[in-house]
C-alpha cells in the first residue's frame, strides 16, 4: 500500500472510535477540620496584627507625653534659677540697708547683739 492509502486508513480507523471524553481532574476536598484550622490560623494573624499595632500605638502615646512632661520639668527648673537668682539679689545687705536708711532706720552698733553658736 502506498503511504497515502496507509493515512486514509488510520484516519477511517480514528473516526470509527469513539470520542473519549475527557477525564475530570478530581480536586483535592478540603475537610471541615483543615477549614477549621485555616480560619483560626487567620483569625489569629488578623488579632496579632491589631495588637501590634496598638500596642505600638499605645507606647508612641507614652513616649509622647513623656517627652512633655520632660520639657515641663526643665521649664520649671530654669524657672526656678531664675527665681532663686532673683532673691539673692534682692537679699543683697548693701539693698537692705538702703531701703532701711530711706524708712529712717539708723544702724546702732552698740543695739546690735551677736548670736553665739
Amino acid at each position: 500500500m502506498s503511504n497515502l492509502a496507509v493515512k486514509y486508513k488510520k484516519q477511517q480507523h480514528r473516526s470509527q472510535m469513539p470520542k473519549q471524553a475527557p477525564r475530570p481532574v478530581k480536586k483535592a476536598k478540603i475537610t471541615l477540620l483543615e477549614k477549621l484550622l485555616y480560619t483560626a490560623f487567620i483569625a489569629f494573624l488578623l488579632y496579632a496584627a491589631v495588637a501590634l499595632i496598638s500596642n505600638k500605638t499605645m507606647l508612641y502615646e507614652a513616649n509622647t507625653e513623656a517627652s512633655k512632661l520632660q520639657k515641663t520639668i526643665e521649664k520649671q527648673k530654669t524657672t526656678n534659677n531664675d527665681l532663686k537668682a532673683e532673691v539673692e539679689q534682692l537679699s543683697r545687705y548693701e539693698r537692705i540697708a538702703k531701703i532701711a536708711e530711706k524708712m529712717g532706720l539708723k544702724i546702732d552698733e552698740n543695739n546690735v547683739k551677736g548670736v553665739n553658736p
